[in-house]
């Protein structure tokens, strides 16, 4: 329950954080970047997304942590880039998607 627990939060905090650096990227020049809040905001969460990464691996394996949390995000940025980026989410992106599920399923038993 704890691993569900720390991948959840790792989860939301870098998707959310890959999206708002996204966002803030486009066309942008590096010194726009350090005043815009997308960018910032989107730093901070995608650093905190690093420090629960950090605090789950003095609990679990990191054979475990690594592709579990990989795998998740994987799956969450892509239907969150299709969704807020407008990015193309393609029949082959969805079934890679169900294909990292059933290895991250495998990976916790």
């Amino acid at each position: 329950m704890a691993l569900a627990l720390y991948a959840g939060i790792y989860t939301a905090l870098a998707t959310t954080g890959l999206v708002l650096l996204r966002r803030s990227l486009a066309g942008a020049e590096l010194p726009s970047l350090v005043a815009d809040p997308r960018f910032l905001v989107g730093a901070a969460f995608y650093a905190a997304s690093f420090a629960t990464f950090l605090l789950s691996l003095r609990r679990f394996e990191v054979m475990t942590v690594y592709p579990v949390f990989s795998g998740l995000v994987y799956a969450t940025l892509t239907i969150a880039a299709a969704a807020f980026l407008d990015e193309v989410l393609t029949l082959t992106r969805l079934t890679g998607i169900f294909l990292v599920a059933g290895g991250v399923a495998l990976l916790v038993r």
